[in-house]
């Protein structure tokens, strides 16, 4: 089995140049390519448990997100697991399905192994903020003491407007499923209404408030049927705050014979692909996923070796085009 020695002396260079390569410190770009390719080359597998008892670190990063069948978290945790494994960490994944329960028992099997930092996608923020000295980022949510890596959730709101607006539509809806604590996806909603109110359109919104559990299929149709007026939908233009609530507001419509995008316009929240590499499934608000996978592991990074990191980070959002709306003239 190749040892770190080995690794040296095949790319030709010290053993501490090497070691901080594989910790994630900066090296020069060279030297990181040759460390990079000697131990491809060669099979060298770090060793965590000897690392762990010559160091106060195991370098083990919790992440605990909702779900991994939602497929924006399943993307973020791609990208998660990518940035780690290039600073030499490795990812103790924790699916928490919105249950305090198993928040409480993912925290506690990370502190009984030492994990090293904390990427949480949670509400139930009570249970990590008795993470004691163990560094937390947070992903669009809120925790006191912890730093946030989101996206432009506000501006999101804006720009679906904007978009719709720009489009001829001018009744427009908001549908939002969803818990109501802290969040910073909250902001989708404050921005349509602020950006259809500069623009003086006419506007509703449909919000679950804290049902744990959301709309489902036939809440949407009842709603959407109670809008119907001569067989046509009182709004032209429909915003939701997730790609999954889009995708289930188009099925209904199809259902309602309503045409997309010739009578209703509809956009989403995420840019969420099919199979996350081909076409959108729904023109959308995108979130600059892979970015902010990269800017919370940098943050908690940071945190971990006790260095200096911004406490918010907010990323831009883009509009993209899936086939549910006009072509812009």
């Amino acid at each position: 089995m190749a040892t770190i020695k080995d690794v040296a002396n095949d790319a030709g260079v010290a053993v501490g140049t090497v070691s901080k390569v594989l910790n994630g410190h900066h090296v020069s770009e060279e030297n990181k390519r040759k460390v990079e390719e000697s131990v491809a080359r060669l099979g060298y597998q770090m060793n965590y448990y000897a690392r762990g008892l010559k160091t106060p670190y195991t370098y083990t990063v919790a992440v605990i997100v909702p779900d991994i069948l939602t497929p924006f978290f399943a993307c973020l945790v791609y990208y998660i697991e990518q940035e780690l494994y290039r600073y030499g960490y490795r990812m103790f994944l924790c699916q928490s399905m919105h249950e305090a329960k198993k928040d409480s028992y993912y925290l506690q099997l990370a502190r009984q192994n030492k994990v090293d930092g904390i990427l949480g996608i949670t509400f139930n923020t009570t249970e990590l903020s008795q993470a004691g000295d163990t560094p937390v980022v947070m992903i669009a949510r809120h925790l006191e003491n912890s730093v946030c890596v989101t996206s432009d959730n506000f501006h999101g709101g804006e720009l679906a407007v904007q978009e719709l607006a720009a489009r001829e539509s001018r009744r427009l809806l908001f549908i939002r499923s969803g818990s109501h604590l802290s969040s910073e996806t909250l902001k989708r909603g404050a921005g349509f209404v602020a950006a259809c109110k500069e623009r003086g359109l006419a506007y509703e919104v449909m919000d679950s408030g804290d049902d744990a559990d959301g709309f489902n299929a036939e809440d949407i149709y009842d709603y959407l049927w109670e809008h119907m007026i001569d067989g046509k939908l009182e709004f032209d233009g429909i915003y939701t705050s997730t790609d999954g609530l889009g995708l289930t507001v188009l099925e209904q419509l199809r259902r309602l014979h309503i045409q997309v995008p010739k009578e209703v316009q509809l956009i989403g929240h995420d840019g969420l692909r099919h199979l996350n590499r081909g076409a959108y499934l729904i023109s959308s608000i995108a979130q600059p996923v892979e970015d902010m996978a990269r800017a919370a592991v940098e943050s908690v990074i940071h945190r971990i070796r006790k260095e200096p990191v911004q406490e918010m980070t907010v990323l831009p959002v883009t509009f993209v085009e899936g086939g549910t709306t006009r072509i812009k003239e």
